[in-house]
């Protein structure tokens, strides 16, 4: 009873500040919906293609647009393309330079121009390489067959496309992400996932001042000198920063899903994903309230400290765009985990068998980070001081 008490407490001095109303309900809510306005629940991958109007360029265009992973759209001005994807008006740009036919009749390699946001990840240029290796494939062997046989190389051509089309084509079983349907590697629900995950850790960095603000004000010093142990009010401030924090996790999927469409996946997989990062986020506020004694102090420390470890983790950018190495140092952070939790929920259908592995991580740094803040709060709790 007692704990449910401080824990009570805790939570409504917290949800006293107006401005904490603001940060905890508010300002995730209004970032989503920006983030929905740019993406959209529907959001396709926009992919721009250059290219010169003729036979075998346009062969290529179409084997590259032969694909439900992204939306197409030819136009013939590689300057307006490059500004539209400066402006976000396009997600990849393919370039084929205007002597595509006459290089490659001629014998000679082309070298096609690609780009792209770092808002997709790297199965859109995984896409379109397969359709410019198909091409090449038939190409090469209208070569061979044009040296082989003596012939013209156009007509070699034509022999070759037309057997590419009648030999039977390799089968290939999709399992994961594109078997669920998933499609570019960055959306409205992976970006809201991004932002639950930001939020929930800034709130329960930033929740360190009230227990800075109670030991200062010695509230958990006169709690002791009542018949109330030290694990008790350990065990209250420890809950009441977790249902603050769980909260607004639970506030942000309720209101993302319910007013903007955002689909988190498995219901009650994402609900032990939320958990156990609100678990971490309570055992880093809880150690970061008890090692400082000074609000200012902490609470500029607590918000850069969770917006380096948010870009870090990929709660800015997504992981897929990382290279091998950041990825690795990525996941130190339990931003990585739960990014790589939602992902598995949002874009490949998973389940809680599929994010065991991430709660189980997420839960572990919670706990963890709870054990080694008990020990610091309880020596400040019990020293004169405070």
């Amino acid at each position: 009873m007692k704990l449910l008490t401080i824990a009570g407490n805790s939570l409504r001095r917290l949800l006293r500040d107006r401005a904490n109303i603001f940060f905890i309900f508010v300002l995730p809510i209004a970032l989503i919906l920006t983030l929905g306005i740019v993406f959209g629940a529907g959001f396709t991958t926009r992919v721009l293609v250059v290219a010169p109007d003729d036979e075998l360029a346009g062969d290529l265009v179409a084997a590259i647009a032969d694909t439900d992973v992204y939306e197409v759209r030819e136009t013939g001005d590689v300057d307006q393309a490059r500004r539209q994807l400066r402006r976000n008006e396009a997600d990849a740009l393919v370039v084929i330079p205007d002597t595509y036919t006459a290089d490659l009749l001629a014998g000679g390699t082309v070298e096609i121009g690609y780009a792209q946001s770092p808002n997709i990840g790297g199965e859109v240029r995984s896409v379109i390489e397969a359709a410019i290796t198909d091409e090449a494939s038939v190409l090469r062997a209208a070569r061979f067959g044009a040296g082989a046989a003596g012939t013209d190389q156009v007509v070699a051509l034509q022999t070759a496309e037309a057997l590419a089309a009648v030999i039977p084509a390799v089968a290939v079983d999709v399992e994961g992400e594109a078997a669920a349907g998933g499609g570019g590697g960055y959306s409205f629900d992976t970006a809201a996932a991004q932002q639950l995950l930001l939020f929930m850790f800034i709130t329960a960095l930033t929740s360190s001042t009230a227990l800075i603000q109670s030991r200062r004000l010695r509230v958990s010093q006169r709690m002791l000198s009542t018949p109330t142990s030290a694990g008790t009010i350990i065990a209250g401030e420890t809950l009441g920063r977790f249902l603050v924090v769980m909260l607004q996790g639970v506030f942000i999927v309720v209101a993302a899903g319910g007013l903007f469409g955002v689909a988190w996946g498995n219901v009650w997989a994402a609900i032990l994903v939320v958990i156990a990062f609100a678990l971490t986020g309570t055992g880093a506020g809880m150690l970061l309230g008890s090692t400082f004694s000074n609000e200012q102090q902490a609470g500029g420390i607590a918000v850069f400290l969770a917006l380096v470890l948010a870009a870090l983790g990929g709660s800015m950018a997504p992981l897929e765009i990382f290279p091998d190495t950041m990825v690795t140092v990525a996941h130190l952070t339990p931003h990585a985990w739960g990014n790589d939790a939602f992902a598995t929920l949002v874009r490949r259908g998973g389940g809680i068998a599929d994010v065991a592995t991430e709660i189980l991580v997420l839960t572990a740094y919670g706990l963890g980070l709870m054990a080694i803040a008990s020990v610091v709060f309880r020596r400040k709790l019990t020293r004169s001081g405070g």
